[in-house]
């Protein structure tokens, strides 16, 4: 190879392990120009885990856009957990990988952690499809809550899925499991993303938004960050178009993240692609004033990767009555690397 070839040859390599603010800055001039002369492509429809019990009775009373909406009534309790590779002897494997069953004392952990809470709404991340949720729904049962309603989203490729448990009728499944990366068409988010509206009996409704970022794990730190970043932003002009179609309803978007509030796909997240779509980070603490979420055994250090955030609508209605904090009790230790988090909507 020739001195001028291996200069090329260095300069590609360094291009490829170009800082992540650089790759998030070209993201974001990309997603202005999107915006100004263009919008995203619709995403694909949601391949979900076809079982009569986790269909909810979506589509049956969709929300209109720019109906007036209730705003009155008492709290609902709003919980998100990732209860850590929750697989189920038995479950249909998704992806190449052998995966091992949680065990029975795990799981009980699980529901303790939950029963704890006693949320209205569950908001669940790593569990591994239709049978393991419905261990879990079993195992809350057992302990007096039951959730009539779920939605689970399961991506073929991935057998950590996401779900939706709640006490009150899901009207609306707007979910996607194969969810395109923005500006990257050939790649989808990794388990894609979670979208129910679930109304109260007093005509109340409230959208709910989940999603798992690719993990920190793995040799090219750089590269899953730069596909974090993709993903956050991907979400942002989601919830930007609608926001935008639906300026009334309150919108709660959860997930595990696997970066910190300040990370620069968080940053991109909260500040949305416009004022309307722009969201607040509530700030759940435990009974001793911390705010961690997940404890990283390997290298012994603690972070806050689960996290909730709210569009104005919901903050509003919240004010300052409404509560939100992290489930400590003694069962979290056996049940999860992550914490619970809570929240109250009105």
């Amino acid at each position: 190879m020739s001195p001028g070839s291996r200069l090329v040859a260095k300069m590609v390599s360094a291009c490829k392990r170009a800082d992540v603010l650089l790759i998030l800055l070209v993201l974001l001039l990309g997603g202005l120009l999107l915006l100004r002369y263009g919008s995203m492509p619709e995403p694909v429809s949601m391949q979900s885990v076809p079982s009569p019990a986790l269909q909810p009775s979506a589509q049956e009373t969709p929300a209109p856009a720019r109906q007036k909406l209730p705003v009155a009534g008492s709290p609902v309790r709003f919980l998100m957990y990732n209860v850590q590779n929750y697989f189920v002897v038995g479950e249909k494997s998704r992806s190449r990988y052998m995966n091992r069953a949680k065990s029975r004392k795990s799981r009980e952990a699980v529901a303790e952690v939950i029963a704890a809470g006693q949320p209205d709404i569950v908001g669940l991340i790593e569990i591994g499809g239709e049978k393991a949720l419905e261990d879990l729904r079993g195992l809350l049962a057992k302990r007096g809550l039951e959730y009539a309603h779920a939605v689970l989203v399961a991506r073929e490729g991935e057998d950590r899925a996401l779900a939706l448990l709640s006490r009150f009728p899901i009207v609306r499944n707007d979910s996607r499991a194969d969810f395109p990366l923005y500006g990257r068409r050939q790649r989808k988010m990794l388990r894609g993303v979670l979208d129910a509206t679930v109304q109260l009996e007093d005509g109340r409704m409230f959208r709910i938004v989940g999603a798992h970022l690719k993990s920190r794990m793995g040799d090219d730190a750089a590269a899953a960050a730069a596909l974090r970043a993709s993903e956050a932003a991907s979400l942002a002009f989601y919830l930007h178009e609608r926001m935008q179609s639906m300026p009334e309803m309150p919108f709660l978007v959860f997930g595990d993240w696997n970066d910190g509030p300040d990370d620069a796909s968080l940053r991109l997240l909260r500040h949305g692609i416009a004022e309307h779509s722009a969201l607040t980070r509530l700030l759940p603490r435990d009974s001793r004033g911390e705010e961690w979420t997940l404890f990283y055994k390997n290298a012994r250090a603690y972070y806050v990767f689960d996290q909730i955030f709210v569009n104005s609508v919901t903050r509003k209605r919240r004010g300052s009555r409404s509560g939100c904090g992290i489930v400590d009790v003694p069962a979290a230790g056996d049940a999860s690397d992550h914490r619970a988090l809570w929240c109250e909507l009105r």
